[in-house]
């Protein structure tokens, strides 16, 4: 299958590398990563950690579901429903979750219940070191788009989007992992496994498996939905024991900042043929980075940024806080009114 994302190497922090970034993020709000510093070993490790979540009992796996105007905790099979354009839909998506949020990104740790299975000192340890290298890499990524976007030095330059993101400030970034379970272990007809939607936040990185196809995106480019397949390393980072490209996507939050030139693309997870035929699960690692809740979704200080407005795109009546974006959409997610 057809890769249809930019595979970008994000080893150094360079000029040329961060055009490349805000051109793939202003093309098709999704793009693939080398470079991010994490190990063969260490991501399929987590997989591993979060497979064994999931087989947890049900019953014990739902003491600890998400409550109400928070996002840390399980969400059952049915417990969303990513598809805002369709509330009335009669149950939700036919997967699970497991979010890790209210976190203090510089220890890797999270404020909220916890079941016995993350209290497994070694479990812990795996997610903890996780969430920690996913920080870090966000800023890494954020350090690039405002090279890119030529950020007013006098504003911040480089270091802007960064200010914003300071690993010890609250914030709404949550760390997810997930498992959509074989089709034919619920209904084989319902493929679509999480709807139709856009992130929530600033920037996405996921982690995907060789053989879980699943993940849609809407392209801007061609107006149909494409499949995103599992692509492995290439040979000099494969060499090396890295992982896979990370996957990353544009988020609301950040598309708002820049008025739309970086897209925060619609996408779904939908089980391919073959997938329905074979009845294999999916298994995803996500990280949801968002800036401290108390910024405000104003136009980024950039001479691009200021283009868009001059041709009246995009720009926002009245800009309100990451944190106040991110209730909105939790609470149409899941159905908090």
């Amino acid at each position: 299958m057809e890769n249809p994302l930019q595979i970008i190497d994000i080893s150094n922090i360079d000029i040329p590398t961060a055009r490349e970034v805000v051109s793939a993020a202003g093309s098709q709000g999704f793009l693939m990563l080398e470079g991010h510093g994490f190990s063969q070993e260490e991501v399929a490790e987590l997989f591993k950690v979060s497979k064994g979540f999931f087989e947890e009992p049900l019953e014990e796996k739902k003491k600890y579901t998400i409550p109400a105007n928070d996002n840390h905790g399980y969400t059952t099979f049915g417990g969303e429903n990513l598809d805002e354009s369709n509330p009335d839909k009669p149950q939700g998506d036919p997967k699970e979750g497991y979010n890790f949020s209210n976190l203090n990104l510089l220890e890797g740790t999270w404020n909220g219940s916890t079941p016995e299975y993350f209290q497994n000192s070694e479990h812990a340890k795996v997610v903890q070191s996780v969430i920690k290298k996913h920080s870090l890499l966000v800023h890494k990524l954020l350090t690039l788009f405002a090279i890119g976007l030529e950020i007013d030095k006098e504003a911040g330059g480089a270091d802007w989007f960064v200010q914003r993101h300071k690993l010890t400030d609250p914030s709404g970034t949550t760390f997810r992992l997930l498992h959509y379970p074989s089709p034919k272990s619920l209904n084989p007809e319902e493929t679509i496994r999480a709807g139709a939607h856009t992130d929530y936040g600033g920037v996405t990185l996921l982690f995907q498996q060789d053989g879980q196809a699943g993940l849609e995106i809407h392209s801007p480019l061609t107006k149909k939905w494409t499949p995103v397949p599992f692509v492995d390393a290439s040979a000099q980072f494969k060499e090396k024991g890295a992982a896979a490209p990370i996957i990353v996507n544009i988020g609301d939050q950040l598309s708002y900042w820049t008025n739309g030139l970086l897209k925060s693309t619609v996408h779904r997870v939908k089980f391919p043929e073959e997938s329905v035929r074979e009845g294999k699960s999916r298994y995803s690692i996500v990280f949801f980075s968002h800036p401290a809740d108390d910024t405000l979704l104003e136009p980024v200080p950039s001479p691009f940024i200021r283009a868009v407005n001059g041709r009246g795109a995009g720009a926002q009546s009245k800009a309100i806080t990451a944190k106040e974006h991110l209730l909105k959409r939790l609470a149409a997610t899941y159905g908090w009114y």
